[in-house]
């Protein structure tokens, strides 16, 4: 059965809301839906309909996304969801594909989600570009190893309204320096960072800012919170650290100095889309660290020649990949990918490839991070050894993806 699938107008977000909510297992909030609709793009977000009912919903929230060397429009997926009355028949299906005809249509290359299930977007296309790492350092072990130098800068605690003023402009500049960090909209800052209602925030504080500031001028932030606790008269503190951006050693190491050193804490916890992170290479004993990994940004190529065109490669080479798309028409072919460092050229071509690949495969590997010979080694990416290894060259980046937004 094939059900309608279109854009909602304003007098259907409540009933999309709804579904959202029954699916992912959250009660209505009309004021959850007040605020979000600050937020919500009524152009880019679809639902399937049966009859006049709601069945199954699907977001975006229009951004752009630093890539190796560049920075692009992205489409962030979000709120993907079918009626637990319509599961497995087809709904999903029918979502995905419209959603991605309309990000095609839109002029953006290349969509990502974080996914509830790893187990439903790879045959959509979508392909694990960034790893989240899970990290719990025991403060009793967080000292940092002697031989990095001493920060000559500063770090102070900002108000919310220095935060609003001082941390877009900052996060901004820092954040197009890692691939998968996302732009924050001025909405976006005031409806998912610096709004802080207490329901959301799992018995912990308000959100706290930290800046340092080095010679030249502000060069990081991080923002956390605390839940206090206590065991036998023990304290048992945690700290949760939500935003880590910093943009030179000494901000990083004089950020995690503060953090580390906050009194009544028994750990620190961060949760962030990319590994190794580097407070690790900071411990004396980094074994004490508790880490964990798991996926977390899923990427989908919807043109080809526009995403590979749009980032620098990680060596001079050329490449004639053939890309096999099952799920959208259009987007598969056979392509050359030519250039280095400084600029990257990708065009159709009828040329014989010598790496063939799927589309889930090139999401995977398009930030710089994926492994080639792990796909190799199962059969999803085939080619020569030496072409194997110039593709794994030409595609890796020196600096690991990474990406802080959840959405």
């Amino acid at each position: 059965m094939e059900y309608e699938v279109r854009h909602i107008a304003q007098e259907e977000l409540e009933a999309f809301r709804r579904c959202l909510g029954l699916a992912f297992g959250h009660d209505y909030d009309p004021e959850h839906l007040e605020r979000g609709r600050k937020i919500f793009e009524f152009d880019r977000n679809m639902a399937a309909f049966d009859g006049g009912n709601i069945v199954g919903t699907c977001g975006i929230f229009s951004t752009e996304i630093a890539v190796p060397g560049g920075n692009l429009p992205v489409a962030a997926v979000t709120m993907v969801t079918v009626a637990p009355t319509h599961r497995r028949r087809g709904v999903a299906s029918g979502l995905m594909r419209r959603q991605l005809e309309h990000v095609r249509e839109r002029g953006e290359s290349i969509a990502i989600l974080w996914a509830s299930e790893s187990s439903i977007y790879g045959r959509f296309g979508y392909g694990v570009a960034i790893e989240m790492e899970v990290t719990h350092i025991p403060r009793v072990h967080s000292a940092r190893r002697t031989d990095l130098a001493r920060p000559g800068g500063a770090v102070r605690l900002l108000s919310e309204n220095e935060a609003r003023a001082l941390l877009p402009d900052l996060h901004e500049s820092i954040r197009r320096q890692f691939p998968g960090e996302l732009r924050r909209t001025p909405p976006w800052w005031d409806v998912r960072i610096c709004s802080d209602p207490k329901e959301f925030r799992d018995g912990f504080t308000a959100n706290h800012y930290l800046l340092y500031e080095g010679a030249a001028g502000p060069e990081g932030f991080a923002r956390y919170r605390i839940k206090a606790a206590w065991d036998e008269w023990q304290p048992k503190g945690v700290v949760r650290v939500g935003d880590f951006f910093a943009a030179t050693a000494d901000a990083t190491v004089a950020l995690w100095d503060y953090l580390f050193g906050i009194d009544l804490i028994e750990t620190i916890d961060m949760e962030v889309g990319g590994t190794p992170d580097p407070v690790i290479a900071m411990l004396a004993d980094p074994r004490r660290a508790r880490r964990s990994r798991t996926d977390a940004i899923w990427l989908r190529i919807v043109d080809v020649e526009a995403a590979l065109s749009g980032r620098l490669l990680g060596c001079e080479g050329r490449l004639v990949l053939e890309v096999e798309d099952a799920f959208l028409d259009g987007v598969g072919g056979t392509f050359e990918l030519e250039g280095g460092p400084t600029g990257a050229v990708c065009r159709r071509t009828t040329a014989s490839a010598n790496v063939r690949l799927d589309i889930e495969s090139l999401g995977t590997l398009f930030l710089g991070a994926g492994n080639l010979d792990q796909l190799a080694r199962v059969g999803r990416v085939t080619g020569t050894a030496e072409s194997l290894a110039r593709a794994q060259a030409m595609l890796g980046w020196w600096r690991a993806p990474h990406c802080q937004e959840h959405f």
